[in-house]
């Protein structure tokens, strides 16, 4: 696939999400068909913590009714379905060895309008399961209409697999937290073009210039910000690339083509 790189710095996810679907361009040339099939159909993603533990969630509404879902731990990346019910501005959610019991989380934009999944900012509530309860906390980072592909989340990107891209952009990501350049090489589609700022970027011509300028590229602060990210059900921009944290890293079905420096 032949793909512009992209031009990005100093963006919060949400900003960035939002710069791109304005000056990106997006495209809405979907046939009626496949609008018909998705218009009532929404996305939901959070992510949180249970406990002391990082996570991720993604819900899938049809209507006002919640569908299928699942969540992850960052540490293991595997999905645990979820099956959920709202009542009010309760929400309870099921897995298979326990319970999410929360309530929606606003920030009093709403006014006189009950909370629901359209006008809060996140969930709260607990986690019970094995003989014990844990806190549970969830911010909302976006809403979109589902893919008609369910169960494909980067088929606008490739045609293999999420497990077999995503294992491309994990690699890259384990490798970067490791401080393993030869290994990292692996998952980069050269050449890489990193960005300094909005008017400045350099690219990086082939894995030994990756290895000798690791340090440069790979700052404290850079890998601070990986750290906080999670190469799983990242969102996709323009339909070619697939957005690990706040615009850090950007990959095509080739691997990682595009990073945003921080200095």
């Amino acid at each position: 696939m032949n793909t512009r790189r992209l031009r990005l710095h100093g963006l919060t996810r949400r900003r960035t999400i939002a710069m791109l679907a304005a000056l990106l361009t997006i495209s809405t040339s979907l046939n009626h068909s496949a609008l018909a099939q998705t218009e009532n159909t929404t996305s939901v993603e959070y992510s949180g913590s249970v406990g002391e533990a990082k996570v991720g969630m993604t819900l899938v509404l049809h209507g006002k009714v919640v569908g299928k879902g699942h969540y992850f731990y960052y540490r293991y990346l595997k999905d645990i379905a979820l099956t959920g019910q709202k009542s009010g501005s309760d929400l309870t959610l099921q897995e298979a060895n326990g319970t999410f019991n929360l309530h929606f989380v606003g920030n009093g934009s709403n006014g006189a309008q009950p909370l629901d999944f359209s006008n809060s900012v996140g969930l709260a509530g607990s986690w019970t399961g094995g003989g014990k309860t844990l806190p549970v906390k969830f911010t909302l980072e976006g809403m979109s209409f589902a893919d008609a592909n369910a169960g494909h989340r980067y088929g606008m990107i490739t045609d293999e697999t999420d497990d077999a891209f995503e294992a491309r952009a994990q690699g890259f990501y384990f490798a970067a937290l490791k401080g393993d350049p030869k290994q990292a090489a692996r998952f980069v589609h050269f050449p890489l073009r990193v960005n300094w700022s909005a008017t400045h970027h350099e690219m990086i011509g082939s894995a030994n210039q990756l290895a000798a300028d690791w340090n440069r590229i790979f700052t404290p602060k850079y890998l601070a910000a990986l750290r906080d990210a999670v190469p799983h059900d990242m969102p996709v921009i323009k339909s070619q690339y697939a957005m690990l944290g706040a615009g850090l890293a950007f990959f095509t079905d080739k691997g990682v083509e595009v990073l945003n420096a921080q200095r």
